[in-house]
């Protein structure tokens, strides 16, 4: 789902596609809500396209930022990329590498991770908007009576 939501959660960084500055909207997209199965990173804004749907990739740590590199190319404004950089993203540390896959998506991007960089981006998302942690399970009581 492109655009803000209830379970997005926008934060604010840089992206760059091949050391070329975009300007995009990145939101954390919590598990459960708007039918997010699983936390992702939702990069969206601009137009994309790629041969396949969903592309492995490498998440590779920077003092403050993430590198994402792609094991295939994907097009954003007839500009071939292969690495993603996102300043002001602090998930791993500098030199900390962890395996991830990209999907292609009307209007953007979204990175799906591992547990335990999934856990990192809970984590900020918890500080941003600790409300959609909360026990949602006691308001779905009173339809299974």
């Amino acid at each position: 789902m492109a655009g803000p939501s209830v379970g997005k959660i926008s934060i604010d960084v840089e992206v760059f596609f091949e050391d070329k500055p975009i300007k995009c909207n990145v939101y954390i997209h919590v598990k459960g809500y708007s039918r997010a199965l699983v936390t992702h990173l939702d990069i969206e804004g601009f137009d994309v396209y790629a041969d396949k749907k969903y592309i492995p990739a490498v998440v590779i740590g920077k003092l403050d930022e993430v590198s994402i590199v792609l094991s295939n190319p994907i097009t954003v404004s007839s500009m071939k990329v292969k690495k993603i950089r996102i300043k002001g993203l602090r998930i791993l540390s500098a030199g900390d590498r962890s395996g991830a896959y990209l999907r292609i998506k009307e209007g953007g991007v979204s990175l799906g991770m591992r547990r335990e960089l999934i856990k990192k981006l809970e984590e900020i998302a918890r500080k941003k908007k600790p409300e959609l942690f909360r026990d949602r399970s006691k308001s779905l009581d009173k339809f299974l009576r």
